[in-house]
C-alpha cells in the first residue's frame, strides 16, 4: 500500500528553508588557493628553475624527495643561509648603493642629491617597474642513508604598485618548516627507479599590505621620509605599526611524493609539492601578538566564536603542484673530472591546480623550464636557463666544507611571458660535509 506524505504549507516552507541553509553553509566560507612558501634557492634558480629530474641532498626535501634515494654520500647542511631580492638586475647594484652611500647624483638645479633622495628615486624606480621586495632563509638538515631531516625558516616580501609610496600593495610571509622524508631506491631491469615522501609541518604567518600600510613599512624599515605617513596616528612608530598590521597565523601538514627514473645517462622525474592540498588552519591575529606567542614558544590561540575579529571563516588551502622533468648527464668518462655538463627541463602545474581561476590560467609557456649546469674540475659550476620565457644565470663554488651559490633570474607574475616580468637575485652560503 502505498503512503502519501501531506505537508502543510508552513511545513513545506520550513523544509526548503532548511535545505537551502544546509546546502549555503558550505558555501560561505570560501575556499582560497595560497601559494607555497619558497626559498629562491640560488642553485635551482640558475638554472631556470628546474629541478625536478636532478634532485638530491638537502633540496630535495623540499622539491623531490625522490632525490634523497639518489643521495649516495650521506650530507649534513650546518647551515644554509641564503638571501635574495626581487629587484631590476640593472638597480640592484645602485640601490645597495644608494643604501650604503656610496652612489651619487645630482638634481636638476645641479646640487648633488642627498642619500635619502637617492634611496627614495631608487626604491621609485625598483617598485613602479619591477616591484621590491627581499627575502632570507636559514636551514639546516641531514640526507643520507635513505632518510632525510631538514629545518627550515624563511621570510619573504613583495610590494608594486603604479605609483610610490602610496599606490603599492603586495605580501610579506614568513614561514618554519619542519621535512621529514624517506627515500628507496630499487632496481628494474637496467633501469633505477627512486621513489620518496616528505612529511612538512609547517608555521606560516602572511600579511597582506595595503597602500597605506607599505607607506608606512618604507619609512619604518628604510629610515627615509617619503612624506606619506600621517604623524600623529601612532603607525610610524612600529609598536603602533605592528598593533595594526594584521596577518593570517596558523599551521598545516604537507605530503611531498616523488619518482626518479633512471637510465643510464639520461632521467625522468615526477614530483608532486603538496599532495591532495595543504589545507592551513588559520587565524588573523597583529604582528605584535604573533612576536609575543612566538616568544612564548607557539602562535595566538584560535578563536572558536566566529564574531571574535580573529576568527577566520575561509578555508585556505596551498594546492596540489605536479611537475615533470627530464635530465640528460652525458658520460665523458675521464674528462668528466674537469668538465661535467647536464641538460634538464621542466613542465611544472600542467594541470593548472594552483591556479586561482582555471578559466582564466596562466598560459603553458608559464609553465617551462629548461637548465644547464656545467661543472669544472669538480669544484666550479656554471649554471644557465630559461624560467618561464627568462634567461637565467648563475654560478657555484664547492670548496671542501663551504658551498657558495649565486643565481640572477626572472619571473612571471601575470598570465603570460611578459605581462609583469619580476627580476630577482640570491646569494646562498652554506657548510655541509
Amino acid at each position: 500500500m502505498a503512503c502519501k506524505l501531506h505537508q502543510t504549507p508552513g511545513r513545506a516552507a520550513a523544509l526548503f528553508l532548511a535545505t537551502l541553509l544546509l546546502v549555503s553553509a558550505p558555501l560561505a566560507a570560501e575556499r582560497i588557493k595560497q601559494p607555497e612558501f619558497r626559498r629562491m634557492n640560488p642553485e635551482i634558480m640558475g638554472q631556470g628553475g628546474s629541478y625536478a629530474a636532478v634532485a638530491e641532498g638537502y633540496s630535495s626535501l623540499f622539491t623531490n624527495p625522490a632525490g634523497i634515494a639518489l643521495t649516495t654520500e650521506p650530507e649534513l647542511t650546518l647551515p644554509s643561509a641564503t638571501v635574495w631580492a626581487h629587484s631590476r638586475p640593472d638597480l640592484l647594484l645602485s640601490t645597495i648603493g644608494a643604501f650604503s652611500g656610496d652612489a651619487s647624483d645630482t638634481a636638476a638645479d645641479g646640487t648633488e642629491k642627498s642619500q635619502e633622495d637617492l634611496i627614495i628615486d631608487t626604491l621609485r624606480e625598483q617598485f613602479t617597474t619591477n616591484g621590491f621586495g627581499i627575502g632570507s632563509a636559514l636551514g639546516t638538515g641531514y640526507v643520507g642513508n635513505r632518510i632525510g631531516i631538514g629545518l627550515e625558516f624563511g621570510f619573504d616580501s613583495y610590494l608594486y604598485g603604479p605609483t610610490f609610496p602610496l599606490g603599492l600593495g603586495g605580501e610579506i610571509n614568513s614561514r618554519l618548516a619542519l621535512a621529514v622524508g624517506y627515500g628507496y631506491p630499487f632496481e628494474l631491469g637496467p633501469v633505477t627507479l627512486a621513489v620518496g615522501g616528505t612529511l612538512r609541518p609547517s608555521l606560516r604567518a602572511s600579511s597582506f599590505v595595503d597602500s597605506d600600510t607599505a607607506a608606512s613599512l618604507i619609512t619604518q624599515f628604510t629610515g627615509v621620509d617619503t612624506g606619506d605617513v600621517e604623524t600623529g596616528t601612532g603607525t610610524e612608530e612600529s609598536g603602533g605599526l605592528f598593533d595594526t598590521l594584521t596577518a593570517l597565523n596558523g599551521w598545516g601538514v604537507g605530503f611531498d611524493a616523488g619518482v626518479i627514473a633512471e637510465y643510464r645517462p639520461f632521467r625522468l622525474g615526477v614530483q608532486a609539492r603538496n599532495l591532495f592540498n595543504t589545507q592551513m588552519d588559520y587565524s588573523n591575529n597583529s604582528i605584535n601578538e604573533i612576536i609575543d606567542a612566538a616568544g612564548e614558544g607557539g602562535l595566538p590561540a584560535k578563536p572558536t566564536d566566529s564574531n571574535d575579529p580573529s576568527y577566520v571563516s575561509d578555508t585556505y588551502v596551498i594546492p596540489m603542484e605536479i611537475g615533470f622533468g627530464g635530465a640528460w648527464q652525458p658520460d665523458l668518462g675521464a674528462y668528466s673530472a674537469i668538465f661535467d655538463p647536464e641538460l634538464h627541463a621542466q613542465v611544472t602545474d600542467p594541470f593548472k591546480l594552483t591556479d586561482q581561476d582555471r578559466e582564466r590560467a596562466r598560459s603553458f609557456w608559464t609553465r617551462l623550464h629548461f637548465g644547464t649546469e656545467m661543472t669544472f674540475l669538480q669544484f666550479f659550476d656554471l649554471r644557465f636557463g630559461i624560467n618561464q620565457g627568462y634567461f637565467t644565470m648563475g654560478t657555484g663554488l664547492d670548496l671542501a666544507f663551504l658551498e657558495i651559490q649565486f643565481a640572477m633570474y626572472s619571473q612571471e607574475y601575470g598570465r603570460y611571458p611578459g605581462d609583469q616580468q619580476v627580476g630577482g637575485a640570491a646569494l646562498e652560503f652554506a657548510l655541509r660535509c
